[in-house]
């Protein structure tokens, strides 16, 4: 690997950026916003790696230019790889999401058979991936932590329940079933800590001050790191079929914190199982039915085949085997485009 190689992403922070620049490094490929406007004539060398999130790019989903422009680096670069970070949305067909599913599949599905490899964070989306596509060679990795990764686990814990990442992330947690956190963090003797930019002023700021809530605001990663090494739980809102993609749940388990997962329907995905490698809700802290440090210690079992090294180490491989001449675009992929 060089420094012609390259990692394009999406304007803005966030957890995509934070991805990329962890696995940007170690690659010598550094990172480059694209927007529909941003020249890339000029650029060429070993290979180019796009971070995908079709609403980081596009407020609606569909960034129909973004094809068009991986379709032209195709020629300039040995090799093309995709991270799909996400696919497209879902939704009721009272959503938006659900009107504009169809062309964020186009799109996905265009960048795929542009791509000459590509690694998700899902099974699910893989398997779509490979439904539209299935020689194109891939990984499935799911995230790892952007706060550390510590070697030693096993260290004091003190009757702690954290509540990290977004401001919107958070509030899922603290509303959840007309705040039930706050009832069982009580029952148990638990202290919430907050970690995350400021709450906004409202009722859930409100509730939180309220009940005592120790909010640290936004931390550097190495003390979101200490914060989670001395806490017995982490609470996160998120889908089971979905929380592969969460670097804060990878967090949790990164650092051996006994993740609950708040979810309307659980079942086993990604390897995860309820009450084995995250506690089941609120309820399986009522009903004695898990130790929080065995939990945490299968959660981190869980989380050691993908961590950072594990993605880099992939995308490396991906991309040397796949490095091709510029101008020798697969026939395949070139009777497989579709014109935007």
């Amino acid at each position: 690997m060089n420094a012609s190689s390259l990692s394009l992403i999406p304007p803005g922070t966030g957890g995509v950026r934070d991805y990329a620049s962890a696995v940007g490094h170690p690659l010598h490929a550094p990172l480059m916003e694209l927007k529909h406007d941003t020249d890339t004539a000029t650029l060429s060398g070993d290979f180019v790696l796009l971070h995908f999130s079709g609403y980081g790019f596009e407020k609606r989903g569909i960034p129909l230019w973004l094809v068009r422009r991986i379709r032209g680096l195709r020629t300039q670069f040995k090799a093309v790889g995709v991270v799909f970070h996400e696919l497209f949305a879902t939704g009721p067909p009272w959503g938006s999401a659900f009107w504009l599913s169809g062309v964020q599949q186009r799109i996905a599905r265009d960048l795929l058979l542009l791509s000459d490899f590509w690694l998700t964070n899902r099974e699910d989306a893989a398997r779509w991936l490979l439904t539209q596509s299935k020689s194109t060679p891939h990984r499935v990795l799911p995230v790892f932590s952007n706060v550390g990764e510590p070697d030693a686990i096993d260290t004091e814990r003190r009757r702690r329940l954290v509540v990290f990442g977004s401001a919107g992330i958070r509030a899922q947690v603290y509303e959840w079933s007309d705040g039930e956190i706050f009832r069982s963090a009580k029952r148990r003797g638990l202290e919430i800590h907050d970690i995350g930019p400021a709450m906004p002023e409202g009722t859930v700021s409100q509730r939180m001050a309220h009940e005592g809530v120790v909010a640290h605001g936004k931390l550097a990663a190495e003390q979101v790191s200490a914060a989670l090494s001395d806490a017995d739980f982490g609470v996160l809102a998120y889908p089971p079929d979905y929380v592969s993609k969460s670097s804060i749940f990878a967090a949790y388990c990164a650092h051996a914190v006994c993740p609950i997962l708040l979810a309307k329907d659980y079942g086993q995905h990604d390897g995860l199982t309820a009450n084995v490698h995250y506690a089941r809700g609120f309820g399986a802290l009522e009903a004695a039915t898990i130790d929080a440090r065995s939990v945490g210690r299968e959660a981190r079992k869980w989380y050691e085949p993908h961590r950072v090294d594990a993605h880099v180490a992939a995308l490396r491989e991906l991309a040397m085997n796949a490095a091709r001449p510029p101008e020798g675009a697969r026939t395949a992929v070139r009777s497989a485009e579709l014109t935007l």
